[in-house]
């Protein structure tokens, strides 16, 4: 419990008896009165920056007055800071200062506990941040921190998610940077228009970071569609076991129109065309590809840039890894605040490939809408089941199975999923008693109808009944409820899960007005179709396809699901400088076009390889990644690339080498001599003059050590070197291309 003004001693002191504690009060008193103000206060004034110490961890009171008397306004924990307003007084023994706290509070504090505040170390968070939406991008700005803590602000990190309170480190700014000075930073072109993002910023200084400043939320502005192209699909959706999908240009416009492609995230792959052009009235279809082996279980989202002449538009990427997704809903969400009813078709086509509907709840409640959205759903070719509400301290579990059998039997029949026991939210029974209700009620479901049903609860739950019965896990599937943000539910102890609702506050379209509950089920179409009552043999098959490298195949014809019997026909068509190679999966060989019978489910993958070009060598390295490539050969860095000052410094000492060429570290000058084909350059560590064939030549940017390792300016050792330097700046890559001529000899320019 908090002792009035602090732990050790405040008003509360030790009692003395009789005369002598009259005789030491007065004595204190004319002490107190005779001494100034300032003997007093030592070196407290109207002015200070204050903080609250030794209080052990009672906290200091603030009252409304300088008195003990005075209403308690608040309490200050040790460490909190304040700046003082008003004083002193000296009033019950005390002398009282009144002070604006940092917490808002502001009011009348003894100075037992009170002294002028050290300056931080490390700076307060950031002030003012603001966002301003462009087209596909956001403007931040903000302002200096309160405190700028003992040593000088080095950097701005910026951070970014689709939620509020934002953990995604996006961007750091460095002393001499761009933006670093004005405190202002661009995100973007690549972001999604109309969709919500959340910016935070912290301080770094050398003693440490600063805490988030306030986040602000902004929605990019939507780009418009580049003239005379119009795309399908508007949105690119990898769910089940899908490793490519197609994007298509069509061209209605009186003029051909170029594109280039570039991909927003590491896990988009093969790309086939990444440039072209379409003529008028023409259709591109470009195969995007993604990588999913040893990607974990979740949801990725990221986005493909189409650029053309008459303009840039994202097109928003989603890939799900062992999960589909779906929803539950009941009579809350059957229509709209207009009364218009839910719009099945909209949710299936935004992806959703399931959804569960409330029959029943306890022995006397039947949703009123079972009998709408159960149909509608089925209809609409979403898989469709229903779910029962227990009340298992009011009810026996065979009366309950009966009444949910007969409200909603009509749809615990072939073709519908299995039906589900949601056991919250009156978990009123525990342990053992609980999971013997569940067999009972589950064993009810299984005679009549021959399923078994799925166990919906929060972990919590989950982890009671596998306390009570840890063999539960062996005869039901779990479908959890949790909502923090994770990558997999927590499963309370069970082995494994079946499906997860993740959120209770989803927005669908088609469902307008209403919160809607979200859901995984983890697995692919394939394993969700277990879940499906008297699934029979299939008689379409699916067919997977994807690219390796840089090609466009072709397929026809292209429809979901194909009969059994059909043929389809496969046409490989390289990019420039690229060559087919072959088949792999359900077909091999290298026979182009390819005829497949479909009679299973079928996957294909076409392999593109870079045509040898014996007259050049191509380097790519890029910023941050300690991956470069040498003429499509894996090249590992010591140390990644990095920016300062505008220019792009690397550890050239593996490049050089791969091409047969030489560096050399002179200790004794702290400098670097390159050698490459009687090319000559020597760069001096901090010196911003380079000898190239003996003669002095200025540079942008020096050369450095980081991490141990010399980093050298890659344009300019490149172009010194006769290479050719192009730079990407969406994706901070540098392509160096090396001719044979250079290799063999050839004589550089020096620049």
């Amino acid at each position: 419990m908090r002792r009035p003004e602090g732990r050790h001693g405040g008003e509360k002191r030790t009692a003395l008896g009789g005369p002598v504690a009259i005789m030491l009060c007065l004595v204190l008193l004319t002490s107190l009165v005779s001494m100034p103000f300032s003997a007093l206060a030592e070196t407290l004034t109207v002015g200070s920056a204050v903080q609250v110490t030794g209080t052990g961890g009672d906290g200091l009171n603030v009252r409304s007055s300088a008195a003990t008397s005075g209403t308690v306004v608040g309490a200050e924990k040790d460490g909190a800071r304040g700046v003082i307003q008003e004083g002193p007084v000296a009033s019950g023994s005390f002398i009282w200062w009144r002070v604006q706290w940092e917490s808002g509070v502001m009011g009348w504090s003894v100075d037992t506990y009170l002294k002028v505040a050290v300056p931080n170390p490390i700076p307060s968070a950031p002030t003012a941040l603001g966002a301003t939406a462009g087209i596909e991008s956001v403007a931040l700005s903000w302002s200096l921190p309160e405190e700028l803590g003992t040593a000088p602000i080095t950097a701005w990190r910026i951070y970014r998610d689709h939620h509020a309170d934002p953990s995604t480190l996006v961007a750091t700014l460095n002393v001499g940077d761009q933006g670093f000075d004005t405190r202002t930073w661009t995100d973007g072109p690549m972001l999604i228009g109309g969709r919500t993002y959340w910016y935070a910023v912290s301080a770094v200084n050398a003693n440490g970071v600063s805490d988030l400043c306030e986040d602000v939320q902004v929605v990019p502005q939507v780009a418009p569609m580049p003239i005379g192209v119009f795309f399908l699909p508007p949105e690119l959706d990898f769910g089940g076991e899908q490793t490519s999908l197609i994007l298509t240009l069509q061209n209605g416009g009186s003029t051909p129109v170029t594109f280039n492609i570039i991909l927003g995230a590491s896990w988009l792959v093969g790309v086939s065309p990444a440039t072209g052009s379409v003529p008028v009235s023409g259709i591109q279809r470009i195969n995007i590809g993604v990588e999913r082996t040893g990607v974990p279980a979740g949801t990725y989202e990221s986005l493909v840039r189409v650029t053309c002449p008459t303009g840039s538009i994202n097109i928003p990427v989603q890939m799900r890894v062992g999960m589909i997704q779906g929803i539950d809903v009941s009579r809350w969400q059957s229509s709209d605040q207009a009364g218009n009813p839910l719009n099945w078709a909209a949710v299936r086509d935004t992806g959703f490939q399931f959804a569960y509907v409330k029959a029943t709840e306890g022995l006397n409640i039947t949703d009123a809408f079972l009998n709408v959205l159960a149909p509608g759903a089925r209809s609409a070719g979403l898989l469709t089941g229903v779910y029962h509400i227990c009340w298992p301290a009011d009810h026996t579990a065979e009366d309950e199975a009966a009444y949910f059998l007969q409200a909603a039997g009509q749809y615990i029949v072939p073709g519908f999923l299995v039906p589900v026991l949601d056991i919250e939210p009156r978990y009123n029974i525990h342990g053992a008693a609980m999971v013997r209700w569940i067999d009972e009620w589950a064993g009810a479901v299984r005679a009549a109808k021959g399923v078994n049903p799925v166990i919906y609860c929060s972990a919590s739950v989950a982890a009671d009944l596998h306390k009570a019965d840890p063999t539960i896990d062996g005869r039901y599937h779990l479908w959890l409820a949790g909502y923090a943000p994770a990558a997999q539910p927590n499963t309370g102890g069970w082995g494994s899960w079946a499906f997860w609702q993740y959120a209770d506050n989803g927005t669908v379209p088609g469902i307008e007005g209403h919160s809607v509950d979200l859901d995984w089920f983890n697995g692919n179409e394939q394993s969700l179709a277990q879940y499906v009552i008297g699934e029979s043999s299939a008689t379409s098959y699916s067919l997977l396809s994807a690219v390796m490298g840089n090609g466009l195949l072709s397929i026809e014809p292209q429809t979901k699901s194909y009969p059994a019997g059909s043929t389809v026909t496969f046409t490989a068509r390289p990019a420039p400088g690229w060559e087919f190679a072959g088949w792999s999966g359900s077909a091999t060989g290298a026979a182009n076009p390819l005829a497949l019978t479909m009679d299973d489910n079928k996957s294909v993958l076409a392999t593109f390889e870079k045509s040898v070009d014996p007259n050049q060598h191509i380097i790519t390295l890029s910023v941050g990644s300690m991956v470069a490539h040498l003429d499509g050969q894996v090249v590992t860095l010591d140390t990644p690339p990095v920016i300062v000052s505008g220019r792009t410094l690397v550890p050239l000492r593996p490049i050089i080498e791969g091409l047969g060429g030489g560096i050399t570290w002179v200790s004794e000058t702290r400098s670097v001599e390159v050698e490459f084909n009687g090319t000559t350059l020597l760069l001096q560590i901090g010196n911003r003059t380079a000898v190239v064939n003996g003669k002095a030549v200025q540079m942008n940017v020096p050369a450095t050590i980081m991490n141990g390792r010399t980093m050298l300016p890659v344009r300019f050792v490149s172009e010194n070197l006769g290479a050719d330097v192009q730079w990407e700046e969406l994706t901070k890559t540098v392509t160096i291309t090396v001719s044979s001529a250079t290799v063999s000899g050839g004589t550089p320019t020096p620049q």
